[in-house]
């Protein structure tokens, strides 16, 4: 289950111990959004769909998230 998401500007965390913790993450989410504007929820869901069906793994495989997470936080 996921800590936080990040809904433009916006980032939402079940708990304030999990926005601490995924801030980083989710900080680049919103540059990813700020970079691809409109065209950014759809591109991350096709991106998601595209690695589903060819049986990867949808979340961490996903190039947004891969460069999320490569970024220097303490998720990764």
């Amino acid at each position: 289950r996921p800590m936080a998401m990040t809904l433009g500007h916006v980032i939402l965390g079940r708990t304030a111990a999990a926005l601490d913790i995924a801030h980083a993450h989710e900080l680049i989410h919103v540059r990813q959004y700020e970079r691809w504007g409109p065209l950014f929820v759809p591109a991350y869901l096709l991106c998601s769909l595209v690695l589903w069906l060819r049986g990867k793994d949808a979340y961490h495989e996903n190039p947004f998230e891969r460069q999320a997470y490569g970024s220097d936080n303490p998720l990764h």
